[in-house]
């Protein structure tokens, strides 16, 4: 899922469809928060050193809901069918 996550932020994802379905700048941010956050969750999980500030956290918060704006605006588009796919199944087998 990161991995996949990591490309589609990128622009660099490659789905199913030929030709290529247009990935939006909203698309791209709800997979780079998705990254952002699952980086986040592991460090509070696994990372007893680290202390987390209110501001921290309020902006992995921010992140979230930032996130959740963003799909509502693009879940319907075939590029946002095509990655929750890609997070349930893999990347693209060549």
């Amino acid at each position: 899922m990161k991995k996949i996550s990591e490309a589609l932020s990128k622009g660099s994802w490659e789905g199913w469809r030929v030709p290529q379905e247009p990935i939006s700048k909203e698309l791209q941010d709800v997979a780079e928060a998705f990254v952002r956050l699952q980086e986040a969750r592991h460090m509070a999980d696994y990372d007893n050193t680290k202390t987390w500030t209110s501001t921290e956290a309020e902006a992995r918060l921010g992140d979230a809901h930032t996130a959740f704006q963003n799909w509502r605006k693009v879940q319907s588009d075939p590029a946002a069918q095509e990655y929750l796919l890609a997070l349930l199944i893999g990347r693209k087998r060549e």
